[in-house]
C-alpha cells in the first residue's frame, strides 16, 4: 500500500471512472503529481436531511431519494469513502467499523489512520467483499457507482448514499447529526455537532472588528477552490475573500499561472505530506507566478499537513482554526484533530 500525497488517489476516482454516468456525477481530470481531490458536479446538488423518529425501525431518505430502513442499532458498519470514515470514527465505537476506504490507512491524508492501524477494518473495495462481512449498515458516498449500491440493497442490507460534496460548514454539522441518527449514536452526535458549531462561532467572534478582508488562494496541487466548495465557505467564515471564487471559478478547478498573477492573492494556503511542509513551500516559491504574488513577497504562504488541509468531515474545524490563528493570531483552543486523533502510544 502506498502513502503520501503524491501517491494518494481517493477511492472515489476509480468509482467515478466506472460509474459516473449512472450516478449523475462527473470527475474533472487531474494532472499527475500532488494530491488532487475529486471535483464533483452532481445531478442532485441540493443538500437535505430527512429522518424519522428516534425509535426503531429508523427511516431516512438518502441522496438517491431512497427510503432506508434500519431495524436496530448497527454493530457492523461499512464506510466506502474517506470523509465518511472520519464521520464514523468521530461518533461510533471503533470496533463497530468493519470496513473503510483505502485512504483510511494513509496518514498523509487521513485523520483516523491510527484507528485503522489498530482495528484493521477491511478496505471496502467491492460489494462482494463488503457483504462477506455481514454488515448491518453501509454508508456510501453520493458519488458511489450505482451498481455498488444496487447490489448491496438487493441483499436487504441498509445502504445509505450520504452526501459528501460539502459546500458549507453547516452541511458538515448537519451530517454529523445525520450519521449519529443512522448509527444509533445520536447522543454522541449531538455533543459533537454542538462542539463543531461552537468552534465555528468562536472563530467568527475572534476576528477583529472591521478587520481587513484577506484575499486568499487555496491550492491542492494544480487545482484551486471556487464557489460552492467547503474551502470557500471557510474563507467566508473567516471574513476573507476566496480569489478563486471571485475570479469566477465554481467547484474544484484547475488554476494556471496567468490566473495566479492576475488574482495576486495576499495569502496562499496549501496542503502537504506530513513532514514535508518546508519542501512543499519551497516548490511553491519556485513557481514564478507564485513568487510574483503579494503572498510570496510578504511571506504569507502557509502550508498545512494533508489531514488538516483536506478534511471534509468533522475535522474541517482543524483548517478553520489553523487559518484563523494564522490570519488573526487568535487561537481558539485545541483543534478537532488534536482532540479526536488517538494517541498512538496508547493504542
Amino acid at each position: 500500500m502506498t502513502s503520501g500525497l503524491k501517491s494518494f488517489v481517493p477511492p472515489l476516482a476509480l468509482a467515478m471512472l466506472v460509474g459516473s454516468m449512472a450516478a449523475g456525477v462527473q470527475r474533472l481530470a487531474s494532472p499527475p503529481g500532488g494530491l488532487q481531490l475529486p471535483a464533483l458536479v452532481t445531478s442532485h446538488p441540493d443538500f437535505s436531511v430527512r429522518t424519522g423518529g428516534l425509535g426503531y425501525p429508523r427511516e431516512s431518505y438518502d441522496g438517491d431519494n431512497f427510503l432506508v430502513k434500519i431495524n436496530r442499532p448497527p454493530q457492523r458498519i461499512v464506510s466506502q469513502f474517506y470523509s465518511i470514515d472520519e464521520f464514523l470514527y468521530s461518533l461510533v465505537p471503533p470496533q463497530h467499523v468493519v470496513a473503510v476506504s483505502a485512504s483510511a490507512y494513509q496518514p498523509a491524508v487521513s485523520n483516523i489512520s491510527a484507528y485503522a492501524e489498530k482495528y484493521h477494518p477491511v478496505i471496502a473495495s467491492d460489494p462482494e467483499r463488503v457483504l462477506r462481512l455481514k454488515p448491518d449498515l453501509i454508508l456510501v458516498s453520493s458519488s458511489a457507482r450505482s451498481d455498488f449500491t444496487s447490489l448491496t440493497r438487493s441483499t436487504g442490507v441498509p445502504t445509505y448514499r450520504l452526501y459528501t460534496n460539502f459546500s458549507s460548514l453547516e452541511q458538515v454539522a448537519e451530517t454529523i447529526g445525520l450519521v449519529g441518527y443512522l448509527t444509533g449514536t445520536e447522543d454522541v452526535a449531538r455533543k459533537e455537532e454542538q462542539q463543531f458549531r461552537a468552534t465555528v462561532a468562536t472563530v467568527k467572534a475572534a476576528r477583529p472588528f472591521r478587520a481587513h478582508q484577506p484575499r486568499i488562494l487555496g491550492l491542492g496541487g494544480n487545482y484551486t477552490y471556487g464557489s460552492e466548495t467547503l474551502f470557500n465557505d471557510i474563507v467566508s467564515t473567516l471574513g476573507g475573500i476566496n480569489v478563486g471564487a471571485q475570479g469566477g471559478l465554481k467547484g474544484y478547478d484547475e488554476v494556471n499561472s496567468e490566473m495566479i498573477v492576475k488574482w495576486d492573492p495576499e495569502w496562499i494556503f496549501a496542503g502537504a505530506n506530513p513532514g514535508e511542509v518546508e519542501q512543499t513551500k519551497a516548490r511553491l516559491l519556485a513557481n514564478p507566478a507564485i513568487a510574483h504574488t503579494q503572498a510570496a513577497r510578504e511571506h504569507h504562504i502557509v502550508v498545512l499537513e494533508g489531514p488538516v488541509f483536506f478534511a471534509d468531515s468533522p475535522y474541517a474545524t482543524s483548517l478553520l482554526e489553523a487559518m484563523a490563528d494564522t490570519l488573526y493570531g487568535s487561537p481558539v483552543g485545541r483543534t478537532k484533530q488534536d482532540r479526536a486523533k488517538p494517541d498512538k502510544a496508547k493504542l
